[in-house]
């Protein structure tokens, strides 16, 4: 989105007229101005512009100057010449330059709307590229982790002097704590950076399925192996691979998984031919592993493989200051994405935040974060704008529902509850309460349909 703008012009009238247009399509646009290009090209080392609306012949610095002048920042300002028939020429030199566009004098209303619309469909292009730049080549992602508190300091300190060798990493933490995050920062802070990063959800396939993922398959393997396959396995040989919930396999594929992360050797589904890999594993779960093998559902021995080096990662209602900058972070990142002005927060709304316990941690408030932004009609996040689940002070115990509850109340809140204890592991849940998965996940899409909750528990 289009914010702030130089009209740079050395002729007093139409640099008055260049603000007024543009002030006439977006009364919001903060636009300064310049009555010469060395002024122009002063503001741009002070602060950082959308656009400059320059003319081309100007004294000091022409507009060519400020051009190149906009388009060496990092972020670099797009330029729009303005200028008179008889500068064509120059004008298209402009474009070529890296120049956005021209306006020819006189100008119109109807050609900034036009214009404007333009640039802020180029912004959110830009924007979008720049961000799945970041994703695929970006440094070690230390940027992606937002946070002041003791807890992510020390954390991602701990990350990335692991990072230098090939330790196996198990990530402990609350669904929603950023594990995959701290896996990247391993991944890109480590001599492996260069090769792939694989992840496998554990928790999202089922065994069969999650076999041949791992492993591969041969031809004819199996129903419809029409060709052979390469596995995760193979795929991240020389690189790292993330075994994401791993406590949601079964005793078998433990076995399986306990023998490749000691040897580094496999055969892949259908076939004989042991297969060996270069692979540094990270591990992550939601749950508590030692209290899962004290349960008898983890293996003893695999626990005791991955557990080399434990990094817990720490909930946001226990990272001070935290949720401050989260959120400031999330308005920014979609009103960006949307192409919206930036919402500016209440102290009411940071003050809910800090008094709510965020069962569903980072994740659950960048979900949030992004339904106000997209919801937003008036710049501004009150206290009004947020749901009610979020400001209700919750409920201490299910066994005490409130007069006139329902059947169907009670049992709604039994298995929100239960879900918020086990830190939203359905599969827990449900042998909590003696139910299938499958029923709860019937019952989360019916909560959220009938908007009993914001939160997914995913």
């Amino acid at each position: 989105m289009i914010q702030k703008a130089i009209v740079a012009d050395d002729a007093p009238a139409d640099r008055e007229l260049m603000e007024e247009l543009l002030r006439a399509v977006d009364e919001d646009l903060d636009v300064a101005v310049a009555r010469d290009g060395v002024e122009a090209c002063k503001l741009l080392e002070q602060d950082s512009f959308d656009v400059i609306f320059t003319d081309l012949k100007m004294p000091g610095k022409d507009g060519l100057q400020v051009l190149q002048k906009a388009r060496s920042l990092d972020p670099p300002s797009e330029v729009v010449v303005v200028t008179g028939h008889g500068d064509v020429p120059t004008a298209v030199e402009a474009m070529k330059r890296g120049g956005f566009d021209y306006l020819l004098k006189p100008i119109s209303v109807d050609e900034v709307e036009v214009l404007l619309r333009r640039l802020n469909e180029h912004r959110r292009l830009v924007e979008e590229n720049r961000y799945l730049h970041a994703e695929l080549t970006g440094g070690n992602g230390v940027q992606d982790i937002v946070g002041n508190s003791a807890a992510v300091k020390q954390t991602c300190a701990e990350a990335m002097h692991v990072a230098r060798t090939d330790a196996t990493v198990l990530l402990q933490g609350e669904s929603g704590t950023g594990k995959e995050l701290i896996s990247r920062l391993i991944h890109n802070s480590s001599p492996r950076r260069k090769a792939a990063f694989i992840r496998v959800n554990c928790a999202a396939l089922s065994d069969s399925i999650l076999e041949s993922e791992l492993f591969g398959h041969e031809k004819g393997a199996f129903t419809g192996a029409h060709a052979a396959r390469l596995g995760r396995f193979e795929l991240a040989d020389g690189g790292t691979l993330l075994l994401d919930e791993i406590t949601e396999t079964s005793d078998k594929l433990q076995a399986q998984l306990l023998r490749v992360i000691e040897q580094k050797e496999f055969e892949r589904v259908g076939g004989t031919r042991t297969i060996r890999v270069d692979v540094r594993f990270i591990v992550t779960t939601n749950r508590d592993l030692a209290a899962e093998v004290a349960e008898g559902r983890f293996r003893e021995d695999l626990y005791y493989r991955i557990n080399v080096v434990p990094l817990v990662l720490a909930p946001v209602r226990e990272r001070d200051g935290d949720v401050e900058l989260l959120t400031g972070h999330f308005v920014r990142k979609f009103s960006r994405r949307l192409g919206k002005q930036c919402l500016k927060v209440d102290e009411g709304v940071l003050e809910a935040f800090r008094k709510y316990p965020w069962p569903g941690n980072v994740r659950e408030l960048e979900n949030l974060m992004q339904r106000i932004v997209i919801m937003d009609t008036d710049g501004v996040l009150g206290v009004d704008d947020l749901p009610d689940y979020v400001l209700a002070p919750r409920r201490a115990a299910v066994g005490e529902p409130p007069w006139g509850s329902t059947l169907a109340d009670v049992e709604r809140e039994v298995i929100l509850q239960t879900l918020r204890k086990v830190a939203g592991n359905r599969t827990r849940a449900a042998e909590r309460l003696d139910i299938s998965t499958r029923t709860i996940r019937n019952k989360l899409k019916k909560y959220m349909t009938e908007g009993h909750i914001e939160e997914d528990f995913s």
